[in-house]
């Protein structure tokens, strides 16, 4: 794990690092806690804490601007989206578009994972990163992008194996997103993800069990093609 970009606090432990991965890409904690499980990702905090604040959405292009999409749901673009893959080499999965709101940092990120190419500097002016950041309150379209605390509730929801619909899941951690402009207010992008995808760039089983942030709470949203962190260890037998 590396501090990317200016982060304020360099002396932060790997257990604070991996409390901010928080629960909608719980694999990779796993990986943070593992120097095994991290082979092939560069997980890195992009962002400074000095820069956090709620004024975000100018026209200012930084890496401590991202999108949070663990409240998302996606749909079709019906092309294909090249992802890094772990092991070496890339993978093609259908790619789906994500409306997710912009913050600032710091956020985690996978340098070598989604479809970064090892920095955590926007791909353009236009453009910011998908990355994960720890927040139970989430600006969503669900609720219409209103800001009060029940509108923005993002409580985890986990998706069981026995459902089947472990590769409907769409994975945005650390793939690029145009900036949209405004929703109520809301900046937000529209990020290009990848469905049934793992962080590792494999292809996620039916039968595996992931968690969300999207729905409020309601396990309807499991088929609705959430944003999620797939959960192998918990997928039932073929």
């Amino acid at each position: 794990m590396k501090i990317a970009s200016g982060v304020g606090n360099s002396q932060r432990s790997g257990k604070a690092l991996a409390s901010m991965v928080g629960l909608g890409t719980a694999i990779i904690v796993c990986a943070l806690a593992s120097p095994a499980a991290a082979a092939g990702h560069d997980f890195a905090v992009c962002g400074d804490e000095s820069v956090a604040t709620e004024n975000v959405g100018s026209r200012e292009h930084d890496a401590a601007q991202f999108a949070l999409c663990a409240a998302s749901t996606c749909t079709p673009t019906g092309r294909q989206i090249t992802v890094n893959v772990t092991a070496g080499g890339t993978m093609q999965f259908p790619e789906y578009d994500c409306t997710c709101p912009v913050l600032r940092g710091p956020a985690i990120a996978d340098l070598t994972g989604g479809n970064m190419q090892g920095s955590c500097q926007p791909p353009s002016t236009d453009q910011v990163w998908s990355l994960y950041q720890l927040r139970l309150h989430i600006p969503q379209a669900l609720t219409d992008w209103m800001r009060g605390a029940a509108a923005t509730r993002a409580p985890p929801l986990l998706c069981p194996a026995s459902l089947n619909l472990g590769d409907q899941l769409v994975n945005c951690f650390s793939f690029a997103c145009d900036l949209a402009g405004r929703i109520n207010g809301v900046p937000v992008a529209t990020c290009h993800c990848a469905l049934g995808e793992s962080t590792e760039g494999a292809a996620v089983k039916p039968n595996t069990a992931f968690l969300t942030q999207a729905g409020q709470g309601d396990s309807a949203i499991c088929a609705e093609h959430p944003v999620s962190g797939a959960l192998p260890a918990v997928a039932t037998p073929p």
